[in-house]
């Protein structure tokens, strides 16, 4: 066992210049920003919306926003976990054919999404830029969207717990 009295080298600690973090020691935090805007993208952008052919289109276009942090943390160089905390943004576009085809775009905006919270925790708005019938009916088309983009997000959540 090593003894204080005779000044063990284990015992002794060193400010190291290279600020490297021995034997991952204490906590250390890798970004996951870009994997998480990729992972997002691929798992979102695209998702249609429920139309029938008569009544339109609407889908989703781009993930137009990701703010937060999504991070992978390391303790003593075992324990590893995700963390997140996130709003997303994403861009909608779609088409009311009983308005004569009118276009209308809009944003997703999803606030709350974080490792620390239950779906039902997390924000979920929708927009429509203008006013008018095709707008409020394709809105609330896309309204309903809530429950599929859900599932994607906690495929989300499954992949980037599968990096640590």
């Amino acid at each position: 066992m090593a003894k204080w009295e005779d000044k063990d080298p284990k015992w002794i600690v060193q400010e190291r210049q290279d600020g490297s973090n021995v034997n991952g020691w204490h906590w250390e935090e890798k970004n996951q920003m870009g994997w998480s805007r990729q992972k997002l993208e691929e798992l979102l952008v695209g998702m249609l919306a429920d139309l029938s052919a008569v009544q339109g289109n609407a889908r989703v276009t781009l993930l137009k926003e990701l703010k937060g942090e999504a991070l992978l943390t390391t303790r003593k160089g075992k324990k590893r976990f995700a963390m997140y905390d996130l709003t997303i943004t994403l861009s909608w576009e779609g088409s009311w054919v009983e308005d004569n085809n009118k276009q209308v775009k809009g944003e997703i905006i999803i606030g709350e999404f974080a490792s620390a919270n239950d779906p039902d925790e997390y924000e979920w708005t929708v927009t429509a830029e203008g006013t008018g019938t095709a707008q409020d009916k394709l809105k609330s088309h896309v309204e309903k969207l809530r429950s599929p983009v859900f599932g994607k997000l906690a495929q989300f959540t499954s992949a980037l717990n599968s990096l640590v």
